[in-house]
This record gives structure tokens, sequence and C-alpha cells, in this order.
């Protein structure tokens, strides 16, 4: 995702939520953000329903793949300033 409204603004991996639902025998993904005025992410085991839509056109990307186990990152045991980290230091792609 862009930080801002353009891509110039730079980019972040935003993390999804995922787990199992064993009465429908599927991985379900939802966007645990919360809502707000002019943002709406809702509960669906049929279709993902995100906060803000990927948009392609901005070169962002959403993967379709769910971590079981994820690799874990060392980020933040490396850093002490949280800003500086989140400005140059998360990953870019997955």
């Amino acid at each position: 995702m862009t930080l801002g409204d353009t891509p110039d603004t730079g980019y972040a991996v935003h993390a999804l939520n995922a787990f199992y639902l064993d009465t429908v025998g599927k991985w379900v993904r939802l966007d645990a953000r919360g809502n707000k005025p002019g943002v709406q992410a809702e509960f669906s085991i049929d279709e993902e329903k995100l906060a803000f839509p990927v948009r392609p056109e901005m070169d962002e990307i959403n993967y379709p793949i769910i971590y079981a186990r994820p690799q874990t990152s060392h980020v933040l045991k490396k850093h002490t300033n949280a800003l500086e980290m989140y400005q140059y230091h998360l990953p870019t792609r997955l």
C-alpha cells in the first residue's frame, strides 16, 4: 500500500489477519484495522472486503498467500527508533 495518495509518498507492507474456519473448510483473510467514516472493512467468508482497495495503477500488490507459519521478522528487535524503522527498515516486498 502507498503511505499516502501517490506512489512518491512511499509504500508499506500491511498485514492482514487470517484464520482457518473449520465449518467451511478454508482459510479466511480479514482486515482488522477497524471502521471509521469513509472506511468500511467487513467480515465475509465469500469475498474479502478490505478497508482500502488495492490500487494496481499505483503498484500496490495484494499477495494472495496465507502463511500458516510465517517467517519471523527481526526488524523490531534490531531498531530502537520506531519512526526511523518505519521509514527506512521495513520490508518492501514479501
